[in-house]
């Protein structure tokens, strides 16, 4: 594959080694400030998108113009995704809050425990993650899939309270809490807590390499693909 990679932080250059890595082409690289317009991308085969929430809808906007496939990464946007889907006729779009196959994995998984704990009542869940001090956005875009996972799937809560409380939180809430500290690369934990016991499901990322593994994944899935894309939809 062709490559463009739009944003060249910490992600964009693990996708750079990788992709390289596995022997395809990066054949054009977007700082974060740089406007990406549709004839940049005339001569590659397939966006990989891990910039800002500022500037993602406008990059993908010039990615659809260039009927050029796009994998997004980047988060903050979804209240565009009606508009961007509507958009999408002749290339492809597939977006995560995580690509790391591991956390795809486990998305999974929650959503089966879920589904067990929807009819245990006496389990109350909840919703923790930890990341290092510099990440933008708390709580991450991961924990809050994982809260709608939640949500979806166990009638007794209806809301995900994503910030620190004033106040006793109502029952029918989701508690979603974020710790910033040191270099973790991510850690999100589900549980499931009674007066008995408490059960708990962890991810922790070791690097930032899976989540450039599954990138490269979802991007050679989506080749060749027509319409709007989740990793629920890649085979993992």
């Amino acid at each position: 594959m062709k490559i463009a990679l739009i944003g060249f932080g910490k992600m964009g250059r693990e996708i750079d080694s990788v992709a390289r890595e596995q022997g395809e082409v990066i054949a054009r690289v977007f700082e974060w400030d740089r406007t990406v317009t549709p004839e940049a991308l005339a001569d590659v085969d397939i966006c990989i998108e891990f910039s800002t929430p500022d500037s993602v809808v406008q990059n993908i906007r010039a990615a659809v113009e260039a009927r050029r496939d796009i994998v997004v990464g980047t988060t903050g946007w979804y209240q565009h995704l009606l508009e961007i889907k509507g958009a999408v006729k002749e290339s492809g779009l597939l977006y995560s809050s995580n690509f790391s196959l591991g956390m795809n994995i486990f998305f999974r998984i929650v959503k089966q425990a879920a589904v067990l704990m929807n009819r245990a009542t006496d389990y109350d869940p909840y919703i923790h993650e930890v990341h290092h001090r510099q990440k933008a956005d708390s709580p991450s875009g991961t924990a809050l899939s994982l809260a709608r996972i939640l949500i979806e799937n166990i009638d007794r809560k209806k809301e995900i309270l994503a910030k620190p409380p004033d106040e006793k939180i109502d029952p029918a809430a989701l508690h979603v809490s974020s710790t910033r500290a040191g270099f973790f690369a991510g850690t999100h934990t589900v549980g499931f807590d009674s007066e008995a016991d408490l059960i708990e499901l962890q991810h922790t990322a070791k690097s930032r390499r899976g989540f450039a593994l599954g990138a490269l994944a979802a991007a050679r899935w989506l080749r060749g693909r027509k319409g709007v894309y989740t990793m629920d939809d890649v085979d993992l």
